[in-house]
């Protein structure tokens, strides 16, 4: 009897109530799994090693699937508020895609209608604040706005606040959107700290003030060293006085091919000025190394497959660029496109009017015979 419900359950499509010790296991097995990953690949002793320890990465999309099947029959009940969070920041490929099975919604839109209609006043609901800035979804600074005002826990408001000045930050918005950052960190300032899956909520507003002080337009960018491709060991610092545009990028990210395709063509346009383009790349060098060999990739690469630098620069999402002048102060931050162009070589004019300017008193002095 019992088996034959089960064929009925699983025939009509119904799913099983999870538990919060199932959601934990899964969880904690991804955690595991993800920092013996990490440790294999910084310790591989060399690159044939941390080829090895590279293919050995975890599967975020599989332990998204695991999770959600555990969460989604629950979602009405607050133990499921820490998942989900969780869920969102880990898998978050997978918990945006929208499927047939979900009537053409995804897992992370079913959540969030679910906490919007159930979950607003909870104190539980700190942790899917700052989850909500994962993953890419238009309603979500409604979503946050809407707790920071109807819950009445502090820290949750502090949470709501804070995730909010990452959207915000995300956003741009000039001056307007500078000063509303502004506003939500210092409320989340006064707000007491929360335990945010691994990280608490004053480490990511310390993050944010980092960014705000040192990866703004007009600081100067953090200096790194790094390992080319070619294994030589240099520093951003190398190349002060030369326009440099700082390429985030890896195989798997949006636009691969569109965007490799551009920068190709930026070398060739930017051979002859004080332009350089670093790539700093986050795949395993052998993959680095195979898209050098096809032609694909013709700039200078830092192999970043531990995302030491990527960390530096609090990178979110690739491809990322950053362009700093010659005194290497950040003069633009964003995704590849025509204002990369526009301003490196605008910063190269520069560069290039000051050394003619500088060399003619030189010019005029072997002239007049002095």
């Amino acid at each position: 009897m019992k088996s034959i419900l089960l064929i009925f359950a699983l025939s009509c499509g119904l799913s099983f109530a999870g538990t919060p010790e199932g959601a934990r296991k899964i969880t904690r097995a991804f955690d595991l799994a993800q920092a013996q990953w990490v440790k294999d690949v910084r310790t591989a002793p060399d690159n044939a090693a941390q080829n090895a320890a590279w293919l050995r990465r975890p599967d975020a999309k599989e332990a998204g699937r695991k999770l959600w099947a555990e969460i989604r029959s629950n979602l009405k009940e607050a133990w499921t508020l820490e998942p989900a969070a969780w869920f969102l920041t880990n898998t978050s490929e997978y918990a945006v895609t929208e499927s047939k099975a979900l009537r053409g919604k995804s897992p992370a839109a079913i959540i969030r209608d679910i906490v919007w209609e159930h979950h607003v006043h909870s104190p539980k609901i700190g942790p899917y604040c700052i989850a909500l800035t994962h993953v890419q979804d238009p309603k979500a600074m409604r979503l946050l706005e809407t707790i920071e005002k109807g819950n009445p826990d502090k820290g949750v408001k502090g949470a709501s606040a804070l995730a909010q000045a990452i959207l915000h930050r995300r956003l741009g918005g000039g001056k307007f959107g500078m000063a509303i950052r502004q506003e939500k960190l210092r409320l989340a300032i006064k707000a007491p700290d929360l335990t945010v899956g691994k990280t608490t909520t004053l480490a990511l507003l310390k993050d944010e003030l980092f960014r705000m002080s040192r990866l703004n337009i007009n600081t100067v960018a953090p200096d790194f060293r790094g390992i080319e491709v070619t294994q030589k060991i240099s520093s951003l610092r190398d190349y002060k006085g030369k326009v440099v545009v700082l390429f985030f990028w890896h195989a798997l990210m949006p636009a691969h091919n569109e965007s490799l395709a551009l920068f190709r063509k930026y070398h060739q346009e930017f051979a002859d000025k004080d332009i350089v383009i670093l790539g700093v790349n986050m795949d395993n060098p052998l993959t680095l190394r195979k898209n050098i060999a096809e032609g694909n990739v013709n700039w200078t690469n830092f192999s970043d497959s531990t995302q030491t630098i990527s960390k530096l620069y609090r990178i979110e999402r690739w491809p990322s660029v950053f362009v700093l002048d010659g005194e290497q102060k950040i003069r633009y931050v964003g995704a590849p496109g025509a204002f990369v162009k526009i301003t490196a070589e605008d910063l190269a004019k520069q560069i290039a009017a000051g050394k003619a300017a500088a060399a003619k008193p030189e010019l005029e002095e072997v002239g007049s015979g002095k």
